[in-house]
């Protein structure tokens, strides 16, 4: 009797997860010029290191050669806007302010609060302060700091000077403090970005910077001794630098689809036929991806970033945007979604019907089961560990050829005591099966 056979076949390729918003960093020990190293790592990587947070600086020390003891780019460099942000990277001013009249007052650097406003003040002058420490609210702290000192204090023994992006936070803090007290809060004036566009404000400057000396350089280092501070250099100086990102992924393609569909239908669309609704990780992959759409097209179309949770601009795949493209004045509140015109991002309504541009990654093969059925004639002996192996080579060629074998792995699949086989035995009618009444 000819029997028809039953077999599992488990495929488990290489599944980037991206919901985690931590990044990679690369410690590169050769020694290059600020740009060369810039070049280099957006070459290699996504860019020159971003840092949020003083877990980030500590992740940053630990990656160097225990032997370096120099200072390492990182992609900090002197911009050339001027603006008022918060010591734990935030920029909410737009959001919410307290400002006494006629403040914050130009050549003064840092913010205090007295009766009950926010004020500006040289940075070198000594308050008392207050320290934010997670669910345990505000902590007034009397000893006399300069405001950096205080930082230091606050990110050593709690969490940060204290952000204020709203009147509640504003009052809890009024409650703490008698009226007539100056106190330091997280409040103070930047001039500085980080190489790949991102939009925080986290610092972490050596004592007496960043300088306010002509010629005293552009582009920062980070100690690799002092805890990891930072102080701005001479761009020419040759360090030994830290880039962030993943490695290039030479498979990256992107597809434009000249049908209009809304944000969440492009995702939609892109997700069932290809990786995913684009991303941009770098100039490169911008120009990619203008050049992905049709010669005679001119307008706007669908890209992957949307504004998630907690007003971060994320990718449709999960992760945060490290990198950013925006036209000078966006994002300005038009929407949720983002757009791409000429390689310039803007926001955009959800609800707006646009073309848009896929993107494929041969590097991102999920995990599956494919269930095959196999036909035999005579004696089948599919079982047989050897004979499995053969199949398996089999299968591994077949993926070779079509350029998923380097990362795929291939199993059979089979419970505990199984068998991978199964016989399908053929039941023929037969003329006594009768259903009863």
């Amino acid at each position: 009797m000819d029997g028809s056979l039953f077999l599992l076949l488990l495929l488990s390729g290489l599944l980037r997860t991206t919901s985690g918003v931590s990044r990679q960093y690369h410690y590169i020990n050769v020694r290059m010029s600020w740009p060369e190293a810039q070049s280099y790592c957006r070459e290699k990587y996504t860019d020159l290191a971003t840092v949020d947070t003083m877990d980030d600086v500590n992740r940053l020390v630990n990656i160097v050669d225990a032997g370096y003891s120099g200072s390492v780019w990182i992609g900090l460099k002197r911009g050339t806007q001027t603006r008022w942000v918060w010591s734990n990277g935030e920029n909410t001013l737009t959001q919410y302010s307290a400002w006494y009249a006629g403040e914050p007052k130009n050549e003064n650097k840092c913010g205090f609060i007295a009766n009950g406003v926010w004020k500006s003040y040289s940075c070198s002058n000594q308050f008392f302060f207050m320290c934010y420490s997670g669910s345990a609210g505000y902590v007034r702290v009397e000893m006399w700091k300069n405001w950096m000192d205080a930082q230091s204090y606050c990110r050593q023994y709690y969490t940060d000077l204290p952000t204020i992006d709203n009147s509640e936070k504003l009052n809890q803090i009024k409650s703490i403090i008698p009226s007539v007290s100056w106190v330091w809060i997280g409040l103070f004036q930047d001039s500085w970005e980080w190489s790949d566009k991102w939009s925080r404000f986290f610092r972490n400057w050596a004592a007496g910077q960043p300088s306010q000396t002509s010629g005293s350089g552009d582009c920062v280092g980070m100690s690799t001794t002092n805890s990891g501070k930072w102080a701005h250099e001479s761009c020419d100086l040759k360090r030994s630098f830290i880039c962030h990102g993943g490695p290039k992924s030479p498979y990256r393609s992107f597809i434009y689809v000249n049908e209009r569909k809304t944000w969440q239908d492009a995702q939609s669309y892109c997700r069932a036929r290809f990786t995913d609704l684009a991303t941009a990780d770098n100039m490169s992959d911008v120009s990619l991806l203008v050049n992905s759409v049709d010669a005679g097209y001119r307008g706007s179309v669908w890209i992957g970033l949307h504004n998630g949770t907690e007003y971060r601009w994320v990718w449709s795949m999960g992760s945060l945007s490290q990198y950013s493209n925006w036209y000078p004045g966006e994002p300005n509140g038009d929407g949720e979604c983002v757009i791409s015109l000429n390689g310039r991002w803007y926001d955009e309504s959800c609800s707006a019907v646009l073309p848009f541009v896929c993107f494929n990654d041969d590097t991102l093969i999920k995990k599956q089961i494919v269930r095959l059925k196999l036909s035999c004639n005579g004696k089948c002996t599919l079982n047989d560990p050897s004979l499995q192996t053969a199949i398996l080579n089999q299968i591994s060629e077949k993926l070779k050829n079509m350029g998923l074998e380097s990362d795929s792995k291939i199993s059979w699949r089979k419970g505990e005591g199984e068998e991978v086989f199964h016989q399908e035995i053929n039941r023929k009618a037969s003329s006594n099966d009768k259903c009863n009444k």
